[in-house]
């Protein structure tokens, strides 16, 4: 009688690593010889569902952010003519760096095919980031003073 056992790849002895070696090498090849489902999707097929342009219509949310400004900051052009600027202004309003951002890209042309805004359009911008900065600094003096007292 021989010293060595033979060795099946499905017969599992709980103390035997060979046999669990076995046992893996048989699952990988029973995983490999199995067709993958692969998940082809064309481009078209979804391009219904897709939006080709941002909403160009006032949120809500926009809606009361430009009530909630005084009257000579309030956007009305750039509410009428790209509502969807006004609703990422709003969106960012609440952030500094957010909205410091934002107000940067669009100054900046960086595709290289952006008309600009129209001078009344551009003005409003103008008023709302000056007076953006202006409460902030407001709010942070008047918290310094509190400090202080």
């Amino acid at each position: 009688m021989s010293t060595h056992r033979k060795i099946t790849p499905s017969l599992r002895i709980a103390d035997d690593t060979r046999s669990d070696a076995y046992a893996i090498e048989a699952m990988k090849a029973s995983l490999i010889s199995q067709p993958t489902t692969q998940i082809r999707v064309s481009v078209d097929e979804h391009k219904d569902l897709r939006k080709e342009a941002p909403a160009n219509v006032p949120f809500r949310r926009t809606l009361k952010w430009v009530e909630s400004l005084p009257a000579h900051v309030r956007p009305i052009n750039l509410l009428h003519r790209f509502a969807r600027v006004a609703n990422l202004i709003a969106a960012t309003w609440g952030n500094r760096r957010h909205f410091e951002s934002y107000m940067q890209s669009l100054r900046t042309d960086k595709r290289g095919n952006r008309k600009g805004f129209p001078p009344d359009v551009l003005a409003e911008l103008s008023v709302l980031e000056a007076y953006r900065f202006a409460i902030e600094d407001r709010d942070s003096a008047w918290a310094t003073m509190c400090k202080r007292g």
